[in-house]
């Protein structure tokens, strides 16, 4: 069938597709403010097309268990709450300005980004751990980010943590929901046979995602290039910086699964839900600029890690 081959083309090279998106996105006229309400739809359909290829009733199975409990509440606070405390003490050392300081903040604040889970699929990286822990870290993110937020950050307008905790727990139940209907309709086998029409229809969604968040950003470079880049230096900086920690802890271990749970935690440190506190907070032109140019090392992540693979491989 054209439409499926089509997916798998997508998905067999997604890791190109994904930067390309972003020209494509950057090029496309401004539609005006109306494209944002799309946004929770386009994440739904993410959080869909990567749970449809997991064993969800086995994935709760195993999340409910208490050791994992304890384990997945110890990893989402050391992002939610560790990191941005490290971010901050970094930070006030080298004296970032205000402006840059308080997107830093949101930045590390927020949950891992849905395409996460998909990430790890398409790495071999324990994606189940990574369900649990975007799952975790996401109905965790709206009470500990206001928080921490308010702690850091002078002049931080409140935030309603139950509204945020409510929009990210009905995408992620719209999520799930549409992944178990697609498993009941087309079942596990067949599912499992088009994998890469799976990491296409990942690819689609992502894209799609590109179009509401890039919406206006031309504009915004053009009236001022110098800020757009350095928001983009400051975000690959704090993107590439988290993966290449973790990944370079990952080293140290010997163990083949811990390597593999220090892998997930590198995809999920770096890519966050910026988006998340940019629609909740009033209108920040930084901040909205920001949440464009973060897109940029998200998208290259699959590439980034690609390249990381093939070199761990070469030194081995």
């Amino acid at each position: 069938m054209p439409f499926i081959s089509g997916l798998s083309f997508l998905g067999t090279h997604a890791r190109l597709c994904l930067p390309l998106g972003i020209l494509v996105a950057l090029l496309l006229p401004d539609m005006g403010s109306q494209i944002r309400h799309f946004v929770p739809y386009i994440i739904v359909m993410i959080y869909a097309s990567a749970m449809i290829r997991l064993d969800l009733w086995e994935a709760l199975r195993g999340a409910l268990k208490p050791r994992r409990i304890v384990q997945n509440i110890g990893f989402s606070l050391g992002i939610l709450v560790l990191v941005p405390c490290l971010f901050f003490i970094i930070a006030q050392g080298l004296g970032l300005p205000d402006e840059f300081l308080s997107v830093l903040i949101w930045y590390a604040v927020a949950p891992p980004i849905a395409s996460t889970i998909w990430m790890c699929l398409l790495f071999r990286f324990r994606p189940i751990l990574a369900m649990e822990l975007v799952v975790m870290t996401s109905l965790l993110a709206p009470f500990t980010g206001p928080f921490l937020g308010n702690l850091f950050l002078t002049d931080v307008v409140p935030l309603n943590s139950f509204d945020l905790f409510v929009r990210l727990a009905l995408m992620i139940i719209g999520g799930a929901g549409l992944a178990i209907l697609g498993q009941l309709a087309l079942g596990r086998q067949r599912i499992t046979r088009n994998e890469t029409a799976f990491d296409g229809l990942s690819t689609v969604a992502m894209l799609l995602f590109l179009i509401p968040v890039f919406n206006g950003t031309s504009t915004q470079i053009a009236a001022d290039p110098y800020l757009a880049i350095q928001l983009l230096c400051l975000a690959v900086l704090v993107n590439f910086g988290s993966q290449l920690f973790m990944i370079g802890t990952a080293f140290l271990f010997q163990q083949p699964h811990r390597r593999d749970s220090l892998n997930v935690m590198a995809v999920i440190t770096g890519n966050r839900n910026v988006g998340l506190y940019y629609a909740a907070l009033p209108y920040d032109p930084v901040m909205s600029l920001f949440t464009a140019m973060y897109q940029v090392p998200l998208y290259l992540t699959p590439l980034f890690l690609g390249w990381l693979s093939r070199r761990s491989t070469k030194d081995r």
